[in-house]
């Protein structure tokens, strides 16, 4: 009898990120058009970086704010396009709503009016 164990592990994550006053825009890298399928690990990931430069700790500070609480999330995918991303109150991804914008500026103003 032979047993093989075969492990699958998830498609890189490559992206780029930061922040420009209220607004936290994401870029996709690869041009693969996975990331936004991955956004609740990107958000993760980038949430916990910013655990790291502000100090905030999810295992004592659970009753102060999320570290993405208060920035609008705008994404980049693959095509160009600029994407709001939707989050709940507890910060994590929620949706996105096409911009179909390719100008940053555009994007960024238009992230900003939206609830």
């Amino acid at each position: 009898m032979n047993a093989s164990i075969i492990t699958l592990t998830p498609d890189q994550l490559h992206f780029d990120w930061g922040t420009d006053g209220l607004v936290l825009w994401i870029e996709e890298l690869d041009g693969a058009g996975s990331l936004a399928n991955q956004l609740d690990e990107v958000m993760d990931r980038i949430a916990f970086a910013i655990e790291l430069q502000t100090g905030w700790d999810h295992r004592t500070d659970s009753a102060t704010l999320h570290p993405l609480y208060g920035y609008r999330l705008l994404l980049r995918d693959a095509s160009g396009l600029w994407n709001a991303v939707q989050t709940d109150e507890t910060g994590h991804f929620a949706g996105l709503m096409p911009l179909q914008e390719m100008d940053y500026e555009v994007a960024y103003d238009k992230v900003m009016w939206l609830d």
